[in-house]
Order: C-alpha cells, then sequence, then structure tokens
C-alpha cells in the first residue's frame, strides 16, 4: 500500500522522537493515513450535506453510523480512499431521502421508525459483532462485551428516537428518519448481503 507524504513524514519524525523500529514506523504511517482519511471523509460529508440544504440529518447519520459501527462493526472496503468515498456518497443520500419523507403521515412514519429499530436489534443479536478478517476478535468474552454495548446502542438510539417524537424541533422529523435509516444501512453492512456490496463497489 502507498501512502501519502505527510502521513509518512508524520510517521517518521514520531518515530524519530521515539525510537520506533521500522515495522512500527510502518503500521504508524497507516494509523495516520487512516485517520486522517477519516477525519477527511467526515468533513467533506457534512460539506456535502451542508450544500444539498441537509446538514442536520447527515450529521444525525454520521453520528449514528459511527457509534453504532464502532462495536457491531461490519464490512469495510479494503481501501481507505472508497470507504471515504462510499460515506460522503450514502449519507447526504440518506438524510436526503429522510427530507423528502419527513412529511409522510404519522402512521407511516411510526411504522417506519419501527421497522428500523426491529432490524437493527435483531442484526446486532444474531451478528455482531462482525470483525475483520486483519483484527479478528479471539476472546469470547470481548465479543460479548461488543455484542451487549451494540445492543446498548440501539436501545439508546431508539430512546432518542422517542424524544424527538415529542420535539417541537423544526428537524426532528428529519433527524429521525436519518438515524432509522442509518441503522438499516449499517445493519445491511453486518449482513453477507453487505459484504457482497462492498466487495462489488472494491472490483470496480
Amino acid at each position: 500500500m502507498s501512502y501519502l507524504a505527510f502521513s509518512k513524514r508524520w510517521a517518521n519524525y514520531l518515530a524519530v522522537q521515539t525510537g520506533l523500529s521500522s515495522e512500527k514506523v510502518l503500521i504508524l504511517t497507516y494509523v495516520i493515513e487512516v485517520l486522517a482519511l477519516n477525519l477527511l471523509s467526515v468533513i467533506m460529508t457534512l460539506l456535502l450535506g451542508l450544500l444539498i440544504g441537509v446538514l442536520p440529518g447527515t450529521a444525525a447519520c454520521v453520528i449514528t453510523g459511527f457509534i453504532f459501527r464502532h462495536t457491531a462493526g461490519g464490512a469495510h472496503s479494503n481501501s481507505p480512499w472508497r470507504c471515504g468515498v462510499i460515506t460522503i456518497t450514502i449519507y447526504p443520500l440518506i438524510a436526503l431521502l429522510a427530507a423528502s419523507l419527513s412529511g409522510l403521515s404519522q402512521l407511516y412514519f411510526d411504522i417506519l421508525l419501527a421497522v428500523s429499530m426491529l432490524l437493527g436489534l435483531v442484526a446486532v443479536i444474531l451478528l455482531a459483532p462482525v470483525d475483520s478478517p486483519s483484527a479478528p476478535i479471539i476472546s469470547p468474552a470481548r465479543r460479548k462485551k461488543m455484542k451487549l454495548i451494540s445492543v446498548m446502542i440501539v436501545l439508546m438510539l431508539a430512546m432518542l428516537l422517542l424524544i424527538l417524537q415529542r420535539s417541537q424541533w423544526v428537524y426532528a422529523r428529519q433527524v429521525q428518519l436519518c438515524v432509522a435509516f442509518s441503522i438499516i444501512w449499517v445493519s445491511l453492512m453486518l449482513s453477507k448481503q453487505g459484504y457482497q456490496l462492498i466487495s462489488l463497489i472494491d472490483n470496480i
């Protein structure tokens, strides 16, 4: 894997300061690159959300996706750049969809929220945590802990949706749908179909 110049410079600088081995310098370079690209993708995602008029919803998608996937795991592209492009594309599109559906009747609106939460809960109970071949979860205790945290996150998001249900905030319904659709998206990323989708994107 080739790295950006600034990642190499920062890694080499830190290596000189701490006396790291060449093998650890390579790992540090990778970590710096991934962190920088993730930060850049979040900034670009929010900027795109701002440009198309759905910033609150886009921010809700980013936050929901981050806290959910942090413990539940899921499919990732084999390229940090491609992961960034997916993030920049998907979350503003979800926010746009949520904005267009925010005028749904209360019955259909509530059904959509309930289905998304049920899907998310079933997904984390059956599938989470989904590890990656490069970082397998070996400890059964850690796996059990991460599953429990994932379930708690879904329940906390459900509570958030209930709080927003009573809110007078102008963006409350949009944000509710953004949280719901983000849960559906992350649930897909936990599944075999999600891995197949990301693999298809990687092969484009």
